[in-house]
């Protein structure tokens, strides 16, 4: 009766719905690539799968979060081009504080007691910003439309695949591959967009105001909420290579999919040993 509790208790990973396509399988699962990148890691870290793995889940999560900000630049709101800015300034003109908040779909500016709200596309950006700058800065806050965006939507199924893989049965070696793979790129490409970004944008505008007196710049919060996501991701690729998939998955012709439901902390029946054998 005990036992029957315990397994009521007990959370659930489901497989993908693709695993259960032959060619699929084959493909993504049981080829030697992923069975060999499945194998690495470190085996006594298994013990310890879904606290790893979940601790993963939960910084992936707070990707999602930090993820959010970014996309709220593309706001034409005053407030939330404020908030979520990527590029902050200052300056004094004759003892007056002036500044300006850039987002991805235009720009605030606050100078003598005035607040502007200020389209990219809008002609009187030429008035308040100089006139080369606010062009590079208009386009390339265009470019980062997409890089906002996609980091939001592909720290999803990086979530995702942290679950799957705290779950011993649930785990498997396309998983680990994709878990690596999304996060590498993720990382690399989201990271030369930040680049290109600050190149194209912050660096092309005025570094002097009417007055002569400097301006100064700083990362705005959502930019800042970018790079810490990005540099999440990081930690995520890495407990994805330490952690290994357990050994019934890295044996292709040992390979279950067929099984609908995988559970945490269950003891996995090696088909080789019969029903009284158990593998870690």
């Amino acid at each position: 009766k005990h036992s029957n509790q315990h397994e009521e208790r007990q959370m659930y990973s489901p497989h993908p719905p693709c695993c259960q396509i032959p060619a699929c399988k084959k493909c993504s699962e049981t080829n030697q690539f992923c069975v060999k990148l499945g194998s690495c890691g470190i085996r006594k870290l298994e013990d310890y799968r879904a606290r790893i793995m979940l601790f993963a889940a939960l910084l992936s999560f707070g990707g999602i979060v930090l993820n959010t900000i970014p996309v709220v630049a593309i706001s034409e709101d005053r407030e939330a081009r404020k908030a979520a800015a990527w590029v902050i300034a200052e300056s004094t003109v004759n003892g007056t504080d002036s500044n300006f908040w850039f987002g991805l779909s235009g720009v605030v500016v606050q100078q003598f007691g005035e607040t502007q709200n200020i389209d990219w596309g809008n002609a009187q950006c030429d008035e308040s910003i100089d006139e080369s700058g606010c062009e590079e800065c208009r386009d390339a806050s265009e470019s980062a439309y997409s890089t906002a965006i996609m980091g939001l939507i592909t720290s999803i199924p990086q979530f995702l695949t942290d679950i799957q893989r705290s779950t011993p049965r649930g785990d498997l070696n396309c998983q680990k591959f994709f878990g690596i793979a999304t996060g590498t790129i993720g990382f690399f490409s989201t990271l030369y967009s930040i680049g290109t970004y600050l190149g194209s944008c912050r660096d092309n505008l005025p570094t002097e105001n009417i007055a002569g007196e400097d301006i100064e710049y700083g990362l705005g919060p959502a930019l800042l909420c970018l790079i810490v996501a990005t540099f999440l991701k990081v930690i995520d690729v890495i407990i994805h290579i330490l952690v290994p998939v357990p050994l019934r998955n890295e044996d292709k012709d040992n390979v279950d999919l067929d099984v609908d439901e995988a559970k945490i902390g269950a003891p996995v029946a090696s088909k080789r040993g019969g029903a009284g054998s158990i593998t870690s």
